[in-house]
């Protein structure tokens, strides 16, 4: 929610009532030890927490406070909306210094004790010469431990191990800070809703807030979004606005209603996902097993050379474009081989900035396996600048293997039965940051990605495959090469990793 304020006293008796909605007001003068909201998505509550922490450090010397969420840009957004505040109301000469940093933080371990090691972290931050603090964070719980202040955690539900991350952060409360939790519903298996469940019913010593899209809609959100915008929407169009964005009931319920639904939930809400697509176009190719065998004939040993050759020249003209792009590329490989059921999938990254973007997607549905060893070889054979990842579990075990000896600290090998948790969790930080783009001209890769499942069981996501509504061939198998590439891409390649994950 942008700001419409100007030239005004950070301490004025009526700044909240004038100038924000009255759910934004009562949390902003709410300084209770522990407060929770659920809350809709997008109705600028964390915009009214920055003003309510911008005035609290200006308030009290030496007083930090710890932001924590989801995802590095949405920290670094924290921070900025801050020292807008500060310009706003005319504070701004007291902030003296401010900017992203690097720190390094202890690493402790599940009983909070420092293990001896530490962690590099990046940190937003705004200092103020009354010695006072906000320093933003991703989720990361040894960051939490390493500073004492106030704590607000935002989008609570969506925090990757959100029960180390509370550890950590209420810990801060026995010295005297306060917390504040706030999200919109990931499910009804998280630690959000479990503490949503208790303070609805008056326990845990919550100062507790409910408000659903509906609930800031008759407090005045579509006019103050109006006058910021210059739009004249009414109500009722926003609000069907909401449920065509959220695209079913489901989705509605859960990020707009405050209903968490089910006890398995998707990766990342659909608004997540949305914000990953972006207007371009891919390469992509795929292969029923009957094409194969009328383009490139049966597979025959003493005919390899030649089939490999045409299957080469295919590739080579398909996706010239990708190939003869000078760029780093990562590439996931998702090993299937049925002319029936799951898709063995080839996906092609850009990595520019820590930023993954899809330039390029192989598919196809055979027992030739052959054919697929020759497509995969071919990529990483004329791809400039590409280091990949595989699952060699099982079926794929061979041709991880030989891709491992042709390429050393260019292709990994992954034991996905053993690590799917590890890799769901790196692809939904991904997803959730906007570190992970594809066209939304394949709206079946949006879908796919969303058709994967979690549930938060003993201290770890649980990932589990769905069904994707777009592509009824995938069974999440084009969304898991895309997170083999994103593994692919968290490997260090000078001196680091040499071998498979297992």
């Amino acid at each position: 929610m942008s700001h419409i304020i100007t030239g005004r006293n950070i301490d004025a008796s009526n700044v909240e009532s004038e100038y924000f909605l009255p759910y934004q007001e009562k949390w902003i003068l709410d300084d209770s030890m522990l407060r929770l909201a659920e809350k809709s998505v997008r109705i600028g509550w964390t915009y009214a927490d920055a003003f309510k922490n911008v005035r609290k450090r200006l308030h009290h010397k030496k007083r930090d406070y710890l932001f924590t969420t989801k995802d590095q840009g949405t920290a670094i957004e924290y921070v900025e909306t801050c020292k807008q505040f500060a310009q706003i109301y005319n504070v701004a000469k007291s902030i003296i210094s401010h900017g992203i940093d690097e720190y390094k933080v202890p690493r402790f371990n599940d009983d909070g004790r420092d293990t001896g090691f530490t962690d590099v972290v990046k940190v937003g931050y705004i200092k103020f010469d009354n010695g006072s603090r906000i320093m933003a964070f991703s989720s990361n719980a040894n960051a939490l431990r390493a500073y004492g202040g106030d704590v607000g955690m935002d989008e609570y539900a969506f925090h990757p191990d959100a029960e180390a991350l509370w550890a950590a952060g209420s810990g801060r409360t026995t010295w005297g800070f306060d917390l504040g939790v706030w999200s919109s519903h990931n499910g009804d298996s998280t630690k959000f809703s479990e503490f949503a469940h208790e303070a609805a019913a008056g326990v845990g010593g919550w100062s507790y807030y409910k408000v659903t899209m509906p609930d800031a809609i008759d407090q005045g959100l579509v006019e103050k979004i109006n006058q910021v915008s210059g739009q004249s929407k009414t109500r009722e169009a926003f609000l069907a606005d909401c449920k065509t964005r959220a695209r079913t009931e489901d989705i509605y319920q859960q990020e707009y209603m405050c209903n968490p639904r089910g006890g398995n939930s998707s990766i990342v809400p659909w608004m997540s996902i949305t914000r990953c697509q972006e207007d371009y176009r891919i390469e992509r190719v795929h292969f029923e097993h009957e094409q194969i065998v009328k383009d490139f004939g049966e597979f025959k040993e003493n005919e390899k050379d030649a089939r490999r050759k045409r299957i080469k020249d295919y590739l080579a003209q398909a996706f010239s474009g990708t190939l003869a792009n000078i760029v780093r590329y990562k590439l996931g490989f998702d090993v299937a081989a049925s002319g029936e059921g799951d898709l063995a999938c080839v996906y092609v990254d850009e990595e520019k900035g820590g930023v993954l973007t899809n330039r390029a997607l192989f598919t196809c549905r055979t027992e030739d396996w052959d054919f697929i060893e020759a497509v995969v070889f071919y990529f990483m054979d004329s791809l400039s600048d590409v280091v990949g990842a595989g699952d060699e579990t099982g079926l794929g075990r061979q041709i991880c293997w030989r891709l491992m000896q042709k390429y050393p600290n260019r292709f990994f090998g992954v034991n996905f039965a053993s690590k799917k948790s590890e890799m769901g969790t790196l692809l939904m930080t991904q997803l959730q940051g906007g570190e992970k783009k594809f066209s939304k001209h394949e709206p079946d890769l949006a879908s796919d990605y969303y058709a994967i499942q979690k549930v938060y069981i003993n201290r770890k996501w649980v990932f589990k495959n769905g069904k994707n509504q777009l592509n009824e061939a995938s069974h999440c198998d084009i969304a898991w090469a895309g997170g083999l590439s994103s593994y692919a891409a968290s490997q260090k390649i000078d001196g680091g990793y040499s071998g498979s994950l297992c």
